[in-house]
């Protein structure tokens, strides 16, 4: 019995490039199926940011050879623009992968990408809020006070901005093919 061959693709979306990445998936896809011995493709979408396609072919020589075609090489140079990727192959009917997120991203960038955006909002904070109010206000009801807008400020404003933004360095450890 042949074994099956395939490949697991990542890709880290570039900010900005969402919609250019799903178009260009829906190509690459019609590419994959178009190629001698293909088997089967699945393509899981981890929100916006993240996408992990799997490509199955019959066997290994004609992954191999949809590969290195020409359409597959053009279609993947024009993929770059639009994400960062990791590429792991896999052989037969059981395979483990390693699936890129938060929790695979280096915890210095992390911390890093979460600086940026808290010590700018504590500066802002401190100068609108706390200096304006320190003499005629309790410190204790300051500090709640500008602790709730900080945090409100930074989980569903900042941050989601920083992370987006920095989403390609974030990851750029998985910008290679394995």
């Amino acid at each position: 019995m042949t074994e099956i061959a395939g490949v697991v693709v990542s890709h880290i979306i570039r900010p900005a490039h969402e919609q250019a990445f799903v178009e260009w998936a829906k190509k690459m896809g019609e590419s994959v199926r178009a190629a001698s011995g293909f088997r089967s493709i699945i393509r899981l979408d981890q929100g916006p940011a993240i996408s992990h396609t799997v490509v199955q072919f019959d066997s290994q020589e004609q992954l191999d050879s949809w590969l290195v075609s020409d359409a597959f090489l053009l279609l993947r140079a024009e993929g770059l623009n639009y994400s960062l990727r990791t590429i792991q192959p896999q052989a037969g009917h059981t395979s483990i992968v390693s699936i890129p997120g938060s929790a695979s991203m280096p915890k210095w960038k992390q911390a890093a990408a979460t600086w940026l955006g808290v010590y700018p909002t504590l500066l802002v904070v401190n100068v609108v809020l706390v200096r304006p109010l320190a003499d005629s206000v309790n410190w204790l009801v300051l500090l709640t006070a500008s602790s709730i807008v900080l945090t409100v400020t930074l989980t569903w404003v900042i941050l989601p901005r920083v992370h987006r933004t920095l989403r390609p360095w974030m990851f750029a450890e998985s910008d290679k093919d394995k």
